[in-house]
């Protein structure tokens, strides 16, 4: 078993950007659905757009601007490699706009999209009917309340979406995992937020070799997702090379190289 070293590059907790901290207000929580919205604000202290759920309004009201930027951030291709996908039915839990998904559909017999956010789920669905994909099917759905029987799936992932934190998955979140995975299948977080909380739970960790780099469509979108989202030396960074490539390393996060995985062995 391989021991658990944590990537020296990963950094702790989910963090709100100054740019996305600065852009919602309250009146964007009403973009969100009433069965979310009681989720993520499940108690009658105030609503605080600049904290962590910054990141729920921007799934909510540009789910554009988050396809712009996890477009460029490329998952490692050895933790793509080490899927068993081909063949397999397989569960993507927070798909979002479909950066995991779609890599799992090039080789699954069948992938289900998870996705509570409605803007986001319609821009996968716009991408999968453009590809004309007849094996994904998008559903509503929160991490600890899949809407699948019970042993239906070979495979449970999760990309950047699942994590300790009851909101982002948690422990009702993982017994909910078990419960769709078929005996002896897997389930793959990459990318995790909290490592030490999987691996306290039985699964491996696996950190994967290389530099990464993130790759924009454009120099306007390398622009306006720097101002955003990342730091004062990343902007810089584009407005001096002048092309929409920025090293993992200047943005102050670990890379998408680091994974946990947990076979499932139940009877």
């Amino acid at each position: 078993m391989q021991a658990a070293v944590i990537d020296p590059q990963w950094r702790p907790g989910l963090t709100v950007p100054a740019g996305l901290a600065r852009r919602y207000g309250l009146e964007h929580f009403q973009a969100i659905e009433p069965a979310a919205r009681a989720r993520l604000l499940p108690g009658p202290e105030p609503a605080d757009p600049s904290g962590p759920l910054a990141w729920d309004l921007l799934y909510w009201n540009e789910p554009e601007l988050y396809d712009r930027l996890t477009e460029g951030e490329p998952l490692h291709p050895d933790l793509l490699a080490r899927l068993p996908l081909e063949g397999a039915s397989v569960v993507d839990v927070g798909a979002g706009t479909g950066r995991l998904t779609m890599l799992c559909a090039a080789r699954a017999a069948r992938v289900y999209a998870i996705e509570p956010a409605t803007p986001m789920r319609a821009l996968l669905q716009q991408k999968i009917n453009g590809r004309r994909l007849a094996n994904v099917e998008v559903a509503a759905g929160f991490s600890d309340a899949l809407p699948l029987p019970d042993a239906s799936v070979e495979l449970a992932v999760s990309a950047s979406a699942f994590g300790a934190d009851p909101q982002r998955g948690g422990e009702a979140g993982l017994a909910e995992l078990l419960r769709v995975v078929r005996p002896w299948g897997q389930i793959a977080i990459l990318w995790p937020d909290d490592p030490q909380w999987f691996i306290a739970h039985g699964f491996r960790y696996q950190v994967c070799e290389g530099a990464l780099e993130v790759r924009f469509r454009d120099l306007d979108t390398a622009l306006a997702c720097a101002e955003i989202f990342y730091s004062d030396v990343v902007v810089s960074h584009v407005q001096q090379s002048h092309r929409p490539i920025v090293p993992f390393e200047l943005l102050g996060i670990n890379p998408p190289r680091d994974a946990c995985w947990l076979d499932v062995t139940k009877p």
